[in-house]
C-alpha cells in the first residue's frame, strides 16, 4: 500500500504454534474455537507478520519474528514452519539488511525479536547493521532481570552485541516524521504500539496488546499478559479512538486477517483491510 509518500507492506517469518487456551485467558475453548481450530495437543497456528513502513530514506521494520537461534528443544515446542525467512522474504521485497534504518520493538519476547540479530557461524551479530533500535528501557530491564514466571519468554541472545544500537525510550515518542511509539503496558510492563499518521489515514500495529483479530474484543485477553487489567482498559479506550478515526489496524499474529478496521464498535465486528 502506498499513501502520501509512505510505503506499507507486511512482511512475514513464518507460523509457529502457542497453546490455545493460553492465547485466549479465561475465554471458553469453544467459544475461541469459531476463530482458532486447534491440533490434537490444543495448539493454534499463528503467523509472524512484521509490518514494514518506507518513507524516504527510512525503513522501518516493527518486530522481528522467531530468527535463527533455536535450539532442537524449542523448534518442536513452537513448531516453526516457514518455506522462507524474513531475511528471504524481505530480499524478494527488495530490502537488503543494509537498508534497515529503524527497527521497532513492541516488547521483548522471542517471537517479536528473533532477527534483532543472527548466528554467523558461531558469532552473534546484529542483523541490520544500519538501523537503530528502538525499545522501551522497561522492556531492556525485564528482558536482563526477568523472573521464573518471565524467563521462558526471552532469547537472550536476540540482544547479544546490540548495545551500540539501542536507542532507549521512556514513554511515547516520535521515531520520524509521521511514525510514534506510543508505551501501552498491559502484556508486559514496556510494552509498545506503533502508531503512523499521514494526512486522516491512522495504521496502528497492537503487538501482542491486540495479537489477532480474534482478540478485537477487550475481555479476550491473553495468559501471558502479565497486566491483564490494563490490556483490558488499554484496548477499550484505543478501541474506542480506533472505530471514530477509522483507523487500520494490523495484527501481528494473525494468519488470515493481518489487517482490518471496526465496522461495529458495539460488536467489536471488523472489515479486513488489504495491504
Amino acid at each position: 500500500m502506498k499513501i502520501n509518500g509512505y510505503e506499507l507492506m507486511l512482511s512475514s517469518d513464518g507460523t509457529f504454534k502457542l497453546d490455545g487456551g493460553a492465547m485466549f485467558g479465561v475465554v471458553p475453548k469453544p467459544v475461541w474455537e469459531k476463530y482458532f481450530k486447534s491440533d490434537v495437543n490444543n495448539k493454534i497456528t499463528l503467523a509472524t507478520n512484521v509490518l514494514v513502513i518506507r518513507k524516504d530514506k527510512n525503513v522501518a521494520l516493527v518486530d522481528l519474528g522467531m530468527g535463527d537461534k533455536f535450539d532442537s528443544k524449542l523448534e518442536k515446542i513452537y513448531e516453526i514452519n516457514r518455506t522462507k525467512t524474513l531475511l528471504q522474504d524481505l530480499s524478494e521485497k527488495g530490502i537488503r539488511r543494509e537498508d534497515v534504518t529503524h527497527i521497532l520493538i513492541t516488547h521483548g519476547h522471542l517471537d517479536h525479536t528473533g532477527w534483532a540479530t543472527f548466528n554467523r557461524q558461531g558469532t552473534i551479530e546484529p542483523t541490520f547493521p544500519n538501523a537503530r533500535y528502538f525499545i522501551q528501557e522497561e522492556t531492556l530491564k525485564e528482558i536482563r532481570e526477568p523472573n521464573q514466571k518471565t524467563r521462558p519468554n526471552y532469547n537472550y541472545l536476540n540482544f547479544e552485541n546490540l548495545d551500540s544500537q539501542l536507542e532507549l525510550l521512556n514513554g511515547d515518542e516520535e521515531v520520524f516524521p509521521g511514525v510514534e511509539l506510543v508505551k501501552s503496558g498491559g502484556h508486559t510492563k514496556g510494552h509498545q504500539i506503533v502508531i503512523l499518521r499521514t494526512g486522516n489515514s491512522v495504521f496502528t500495529y497492537f503487538g501482542d496488546l491486540i495479537p489477532t483479530s480474534a482478540h478485537i474484543k477487550p475481555a479476550y485477553v491473553m495468559a501471558y499478559d502479565l497486566y491483564p487489567m490494563d490490556t483490558f482498559s488499554k484496548k477499550i479506550e484505543l478501541l474506542q479512538r480506533a472505530f471514530e478515526e477509522r483507523w487500520t489496524l494490523f495484527f501481528e499474529h494473525d494468519p488470515v486477517m493481518p489487517a482490518a478496521k471496526i465496522t461495529d464498535i458495539e460488536k467489536y465486528s471488523l472489515g479486513p483491510v488489504s495491504i
